[in-house]
């Protein structure tokens, strides 16, 4: 279910081929995938150093190492200035009938910003139509796309992290959820997302410019260490830093339950499980809190499961880390499914 905003030269067809690049503050998580008639494979995946980018200055070019380059990428930036918004509009519309000025409008972004903007599959029972609408900066969108200048990988597509990696959770944990009501949380280090679906149908969306960074920085002024210690207590727990979690996390804990309890009422329904994914959620605390305030089962899920991965694809340094491609996998997915 992605949402792209086109890149420079847009092909007609989609690349049975591409690397998914997920442009993060503390690395670029990149996975080279490949679609054939039968499957999809990974054939490639890695965390690089992060690019010394803010999102607005020159940046530098992304190098990618020969097993992980391919002729098209699909880029993801953090979001951390997009607009994300679920549209419920009266009455049934069609894609066509929609304009760009009257969407730009309802979500208050000028022409400064790229937009761009798709109808979700029809609730039944409901006379509404449902239509996710995302824009970023244009200025930062040319700089994502300056990281790839030219020659091979040209950019194919260009995402907000969050949204590709609903794309990977689709077609994963999402894809059999039949009737169920479930969440995902997609956290990087400075951009959290939330997303609820019922039925298949994405019910709710929502973006908080809070992250593992918080956390990271709470961790250090509580205990006096340096940013290297903060981040090993947090991942190993060797410390019990439950109380300043909670206090830092406490903002996004109450957003969750109260965006909970609206799609639980709004659908009439119950929200059986909350899908974690990205890097924040290796730490226990991160899910422990989240399962307190949801009152629902947490599941951190593998964004690779479900996907054709051969020995030696995947680096083994890596293992239990898996969560942090989710980004990267779902924006090649969505190239894949053509949508």
């Amino acid at each position: 279910m992605p949402l792209k905003l086109p890149a420079k030269g847009r092909h007609r067809k989609s690349p049975s081929e591409l690397v998914g690049v997920d442009i993060g503050t503390t690395g670029l998580k990149v996975v080279r995938m490949k679609q054939s008639k039968d499957d999809v494979a990974v054939i490639s995946a890695d965390i690089l150093p992060p690019i010394h980018w803010n999102g607005e200055d020159q940046p530098e070019r992304i190098k990618l190492p020969k097993n992980l380059m391919a002729n098209y990428t699909a880029l993801t930036v953090s979001g951390e200035k997009a607009v994300v918004r679920l549209l419920n509009l009266p009455g049934h519309v069609k894609q066509s009938e929609l304009e760009e000025s009257a969407i730009r409008e309802h979500v208050s972004v000028n022409k400064d910003f790229r937009i761009s903007f798709t109808i979700l599959p029809a609730v039944r029972g409901k006379q509404e139509t449902r239509v996710l609408v995302v824009a970023i900066p244009e200025e930062q969108a040319k700089a994502a796309l300056k990281l790839v200048p030219s020659g091979p990988p040209a950019p194919f597509s260009l995402e907000v992290a969050g949204l590709a990696a609903l794309s990977s959770f689709m077609h994963g944990p999402g894809g059999s959820m039949g009737q169920e009501a479930l969440g995902v949380v997609e956290s990087g280090a400075r951009v959290t997302f939330l997303a609820l679906f019922y039925k298949k149908t994405l019910a709710l969306v929502r973006k908080f410019d809070f992250g593992a960074e918080s956390l990271v920085q709470k961790v250090q002024e509580q205990l006096g260490v340096d940013r290297e210690t903060a981040e090993g207590i947090i991942s190993d727990g060797s410390f019990d830093i439950s109380q300043p979690v909670h206090e830092v996390m406490d903002p996004f804990l109450r957003q969750l339950t109260i965006s909970k309890d609206f799609v639980e009422r709004r659908e009439d329904c119950r929200v059986a499980a909350i899908y974690l994914s990205g890097g924040t959620n290796l730490s226990r605390y991160w899910l422990e809190e989240v399962k307190a305030a949801a009152a629902a089962d947490v599941v951190s899920w593998n964004p690779f499961e479900g996907l054709s991965v051969p020995d030696g694809a995947y680096p083994s340094n890596l293992n239990g880390q898996e969560t942090r491609f989710s980004a990267a996998v779902g924006a090649c997915l969505g190239v894949f499914e053509g949508q």
